[in-house]
């Protein structure tokens, strides 16, 4: 047991400030998330206006692709982390105040905005406090609090909006955020931006652009096909979530506790695929596991559209989501591994700001299919095209790592 623990991220202070910081403000996103939503329902904008609203999140991630990045790899990691925290602590106060249409709106850009330069700095600074060896366990635990965070964070900020004390919900989510920022203040790991900025390994540093990440993914043979994939598979994955609950309520007639239920259900399926992904520790597997990973999750969307009942649909969304999750996590700590020190903050924002492009379209093609197809047409749709893009990644990751192996082997000798 002693020495399972010191093989373990959590015996690495810094490791476990991160951790449980950043479990702390999944949460308490979770709860304006969810808050801010049920207001802009319950305040009659409809629709069209929520879609509005759930677009204007993932426009700052798009628009800063190349300057968060070059920010994460170049700037002092606290100096970012601590603004960026305070930034979006000073937004959620605000809206504790003032949580009209127009306030929801200018306060998501806002905390949006912090985050696009917040994530790509967190995801370079995470594997040196941990150490590469134990990359993916790390990612795999944060990915695994998250998916409990996140649950939990979304019923309370269900109730508070019901109780009509949403402005306390902010409040702790301001409280969260400033949590956050102590903890990037007294954590002893930085990366010093310009100081780190000195190529140490052979690695050749790109011409800068905002396309800098793009291009250093294209020159890794297995990171390619995956990075495409999973580009397009985020499309057709976020496109079903403004079918879900018409799937859930209308299709299979669940209750409004039961709906509530379900994202229990995902969080419970999000701890297996952190435990599944924390127990891969070779690149090889880990591409593989990807792709089994996704592929798996996209069969379950089709079988998903089939369920006859709303316990069989949430018993699949729980292998859904830990499928889904296993491919993330291990997808996450491939990507990071084979990427050198010196660039990871700008691949980390171009894949963040390429999915948000992904979850941008696919707010409109959800949408659409939902009143085309219904919403079990929408699943199986979906989930077929999610399988056949997979396969095909699959088929790409096995011959790049033939390749990459007969390449080695031809230097070796």
């Amino acid at each position: 047991m002693k020495r399972s623990f010191q093989n373990s991220v959590w015996a690495i202070r810094d490791a476990r400030i991160a951790l449980v910081a950043r479990a702390l403000s999944t949460a308490g996103t979770s709860v304006t998330s969810i808050a801010a939503i049920l207001l802009l329902h319950d305040g009659g904008v409809g629709a069209l206006g929520i879609a509005a609203f759930l677009a204007a999140l993932v426009i700052p991630a798009i628009a800063t692709i190349g300057i968060a990045g070059r920010v994460a790899d170049t700037m002092d990691s606290r100096t970012v982390l601590v603004v960026a925290s305070l930034v979006q602590a000073t937004a959620v106060v605000a809206l504790g105040f003032s949580h009209d249409t127009a306030m929801i709106f200018v306060t998501g850009v806002v905390i949006s905005l912090a985050q696009a330069f917040e994530q790509p700095t967190w995801s370079a600074l995470v594997p040196r406090i941990v150490g590469e060896d134990r990359i993916g366990q790390a990612i795999s635990w944060q990915q695994g609090l998250a998916a409990v965070a996140s649950p939990i964070g979304a019923g309370l900020g269900g109730l508070l909006v019901t109780l009509d004390d949403v402005a306390w919900g902010f409040w702790v989510d301001a409280a969260t955020y400033v949590l956050l920022a102590a903890g990037a203040l007294i954590i002893r790991t930085r990366r010093h931006g310009a100081v780190d900025a000195t190529p140490t390994d052979g690695v050749e540093t790109p011409k800068e652009s905002w396309t800098v990440g793009l291009r250093v993914v294209m020159r890794d043979r297995i990171l390619v096909p995956l990075f495409g994939a999973i580009i397009v598979f985020v499309v057709l994955v976020e496109g079903i979530n403004p079918v879900e609950v018409f799937l859930a309520r209308d299709a299979l007639e669940a209750t409004d506790w039961q709906y509530g239920l379900s994202e229990f259900f995902a969080g419970a399926g999000g701890l297996i695929g952190a435990a599944v992904a924390g127990r891969i520790h070779s690149n090889v597997v880990r591409a593989r596991a990807a792709t089994i990973g996704f592929g798996t999750a996209a069969l379950v969307m089709i079988a998903a559209g089939t369920a006859p009942s709303f316990w069989v649909y949430a018993a699949l969304l729980t292998l859904l989501v830990a499928a889904f999750g296993t491919g993330n996590a291990t997808f996450g700590a491939l990507l990071i591994s084979r990427t050198s020190d010196l660039q990871r903050g700008r691949v980390s924002a171009a894949l963040n700001g390429l999915a948000r492009s992904g979850s941008l379209i696919a707010l409109g093609l959800g949408g659409v299919g939902n009143a085309l197809l219904g919403p079990r047409a929408t699943f199986i749709v979906a989930g077929i095209g999610g399988a056949l893009t997979m396969a095909i990644a699959s088929v790409a990751v096995l011959r790049a790592q033939r390749a990459e192996a007969a390449a080695l082997v031809a230097e070796g000798d």
